[in-house]
């Protein structure tokens, strides 16, 4: 029996070599010739693919879904270099009939993450990143959520009309992710935390959507930009700053990050109720999509544990 063809980008069961010349013509159009292409790995929202030619390099980032546009999502970059933040330069966009997806081709941001990265001394590259990271949620958003991304309108526009109807839509489950917490205390501030977020109505800003060190970039010790908007959302102002103090469970990190931040604003914010709601909706989403297995894996067992440390108000 015939072996059936893999599940290609825009949904259909081409064959591989149809898929590859597909890229090529779509890389030569855009880039011109000679570059070699690979995909590049890493846990990024969006299809990307690596071209190199001599030293040259270039990334070229599909929609996450067949028949969706990268241009929001160029329209953002390009505003945000226009107020000075470090993030990937746009070189072309359109809509790739051939993939069957909107592409998107920038320039590389040099260096490596600083996750990972062996670093003298990284507050200054955390401070650098923390005043960029303040540029990106200066940029006002009309409602919250994802953002659309069927037209580039200005200024970009959020899937949820309100702040309560983005949270609820993440929430779901919760009252599952509740009979997992370790104390009955845990539980009650789990829903007094989204007791008190259903009730605010904070403005909507620009946020990242999952700003941690692995998108923090650097070269030789020296702040180079910010990679991946493809979780851009419309949230709370200080939502990138809660995410990256889930992912920085120490604080090693988020003091240089808040003293960049504040060099343009003055930020000092309680950023605990946000963080718990950005773990909790996690996991409520992994239940939605995997079911309640998802919370036994690795990953689900160190946001459980994330999300009791800060119920228990602990880092």
């Amino acid at each position: 029996m015939a072996r059936m063809p893999e599940r290609w980008l825009d949904g259909s069961t081409r064959p591989p070599d149809e898929e590859a010349e597909a890229l090529r013509a779509v890389v030569a159009r855009l880039a011109g010739p000679g570059f070699a292409t690979e995909r590049a790995q890493g846990g990024m929202s969006t299809p990307v693919y690596r071209l190199r030619r001599r030293d040259e390099t270039l990334y070229l980032r599909l929609s996450e879904r067949p028949g969706r546009s990268m241009r929001a999502e160029a329209a953002v970059h390009e505003h945000l270099r226009l107020a000075g933040v470090s993030v990937p330069e746009v070189v072309a966009v359109e809509d790739a009939h051939e993939l069957g997806r909107g592409v998107m081709l920038v320039r590389e941001i040099e260096g490596e993450p600083l996750a990972g990265a062996i670093v003298a001394d990284p507050a200054p590259i955390l401070r650098a990143a923390g005043r960029d990271l303040a540029r990106i949620n200066a940029v006002a958003v009309e409602g919250f959520g994802w953002i659309r991304r069927d037209e580039p309108v200005w200024p970009p526009r959020g899937e949820d009309e309100t702040y309560a109807a983005f949270v609820a839509a993440g929430s779901g489950s919760l009252e599952a992710v509740a009979a997992r917490l370790p104390t009955p205390a845990a539980c009650k501030g789990l829903a007094a935390t989204f007791a008190r977020a259903r009730a605010d109505d904070p403005s909507s800003k620009l946020a990242h959507g999952d700003f941690d060190a692995t998108h923090i970039y650097q070269r030789d010790g020296v702040y180079t930009g910010v990679i991946d908007l493809g979780e851009m959302r419309g949230a709370e102002p200080h939502y990138d700053l809660a995410y990256f103090l889930v992912q920085d469970p120490t604080r090693a990190m988020l003091g240089d990050l808040l003293a960049g931040y504040g060099d343009l604003d003055g930020v000092h914010v309680d950023l605990l109720d946000s963080a718990t709601v950005i773990v909790a909706t996690q996991l409520c989403r992994w239940i939605d999509r995997d079911g309640l297995e998802s919370l036994d894996r690795p990953s689900g067992r160190w946001w459980l544990a994330r999300l009791a440390a800060l119920l228990e108000g602990a880092t």
